[in-house]
């Protein structure tokens, strides 16, 4: 019974739940300390990390799954663009447009996008795993 649930996707799907939620602590952290002077933003990445591990557990793309074709994006096997997952286990350096005189690198505006983008993926995949999970109920029930 535990090899339903011990599946490649499964397993991918924990870890990136996990990383997403890391991802959502570290977000709060940095709104929590937009005034204090000289906070370095915190940033999780952990896509590229998921990834090479889905390969290496021989979970390669198949016809029909999202691949990525470049660094930026991931193209659907049948060729439709979505915007994609970026980013690689590691820190994650960017440019500040404006650094603040205090040497805060905390910008609100970012912040807010990276949370609401945070939320809808941990939110489209708790939906992918429930419906997973409800067909498998359905199965047992026969």
């Amino acid at each position: 019974m535990s090899t339903l649930f011990d599946t490649t996707a499964m397993r991918a799907a924990k870890a990136a739940l996990t990383g997403l939620s890391r991802r959502q602590e570290a977000i709060s952290a940095n709104v929590a300390n937009i005034d204090t002077p000289g906070y370095a933003r915190r940033a999780v990445t952990f896509e590229g990390a998921l990834e090479a591990e889905v390969r290496r557990a021989g979970g390669a793309a198949t016809p029909g799954e999202l691949v990525r074709t470049n660094g930026a994006h991931l193209v659907h096997r049948g060729g439709s663009q979505l915007s994609g997952m970026t980013g690689a286990s590691g820190d994650v350096t960017r440019d500040v447009v404006s650094t603040r005189n205090d040497g805060n690198t905390v910008s609100v505006d970012e912040e807010m996008l990276l949370m609401v983008e945070t939320q809808l993926r941990y939110q489209a995949l708790t939906q992918s795993v429930g419906r997973r999970l409800s067909t498998l109920r359905s199965v047992i029930r026969g």
